[in-house]
């Protein structure tokens, strides 16, 4: 029964939200999403505007919002591909919402933190895999062990429990997001056809080789749903991905197809250098397929794009113990890909 949940999501516009918010409703919820810039509010979802790095603001927007049963922490201080983020930044923010919460809703029973695998190093080269959430951590700083540090330590003598998820890429239709792999692909490849070129894959050899995963959204939603209800989930971490493994050099072939192209070779790019005189050729695009307005910087972030093609390694989390705690879920890779592509094409962002 979900009649009186009421969930609380901070960071409720950024990337892990949007999907969480869909299914929360769907589960008959109420919602309050918390950020700097609110969305609209709609029959069970409310937002307010607060900036979570400040404390006594916070407080008072989620001020007589004494129901909030379950909070879900997606927010974000600062976003790199490195990996070297600001660990006190981060780590405050989190423990702003935990107080407030705590003096607003006493009887809160869950805090949900997502992390990523960049809890493993992947950001740094080769990790073991398939990556288990017991692992050893690498080398500080990594702000997500001090966020998981504080939870655990608040939690202790609490009438609260937590629960955190590790997704892989996320990976979504969200044309107002440009760190999107799905928009990135679609993106390079109009631009290949419109310049009447093959589809080279513009990472590494061994990229294109490797195994690799990535978190639907809608994935990572449900996921995330079930760790923070489910009476197996207690105080532990859990990996989230699609459950299922693809490599680019197979996925490649078809993505050309979807394109009415030619598949090409590896031809390493950077691609924030090579994309970075290809406005008009976009603005063409544009024109010739009467897409919706758009810059290439403010859909894709081709930076992003340098990251995600460029491990070198296996990028695999194990999901054994997610799955044995009795969530079962699995998304296709490939179709995913190919749903989204065909969603930005029917909203007339792709051509």
């Amino acid at each position: 029964m979900t009649e009186n949940r009421t969930a609380l999501i901070a960071g409720a516009t950024g990337a892990a939200a949007k999907r969480l918010v869909e299914a929360l409703v769907k589960d008959n919820w109420r919602v309050i999403g918390v950020s700097r810039t609110p969305g609209v509010n709609r029959d069970t979802v409310s937002y307010l505007r607060a900036d979570l790095g400040d404390a006594a603001g916070l407080c008072s927007a989620l001020r007589g919002q004494s129901d909030i049963s379950h909070v879900f922490y997606t927010a974000r201080a600062a976003h790199g591909e490195n990996g070297v983020e600001s660990v006190p930044e981060n780590v405050d923010y989190l423990r702003n919402t935990i107080d407030a919460v705590e003096r607003v809703a006493p009887n809160v029973t869950h805090f949900h933190l997502v992390e990523g695998t960049k809890w493993y190093g992947m950001h740094l080269g080769a990790f073991p895999t398939p990556a288990r959430e017991d692992q050893p951590r690498h080398l500080p700083p990594n702000f997500y062990y001090d966020q998981q540090d504080l939870l655990v330590d608040r939690q202790r003598g609490s009438r609260w429990t937590w629960s955190a998820s590790r997704p892989n890429f996320l990976c979504d239709f969200a044309p107002e997001r440009p760190r999107n792999a799905s928009v990135l692909i679609g993106a390079y490849a109009a631009i290949c056809r419109e310049l009447n070129v093959p589809l080279d894959f513009p990472g590494t050899e061994a990229c294109y080789r490797a195994i690799a995963e990535v978190t639907a959204a809608t994935q990572l939603a449900r996921a995330m749903i079930f760790l923070a209800t489910s009476p197996h989930t207690r105080n532990e971490a859990f990996n989230v991905t699609n459950g299922d493994v693809y490599r680019w050099c197979q996925f490649w072939p078809r993505l050309a197809e979807a394109f009415a192209m030619p598949c090409g070779q590896v031809r390493t790019l950077d691609l924030a250098t090579w994309m970075a005189d290809k406005e008009p050729v976009w603005q063409r695009i544009i024109e010739r397929h009467r897409l919706k307005p758009s810059t290439l910087s403010d859909l894709v972030l081709w930076p992003f794009g340098n990251f995600l093609l460029r491990q070198n390694q296996d990028t695999i989390s194990s999901t054994t113990k997610l799955r044995s705690a009795g969530f079962n879920e699995i998304v296709d890779t490939e179709r995913m890909y190919l749903s989204h592509l065909a969603a930005y094409r029917a909203a007339l962002v792709l051509p």
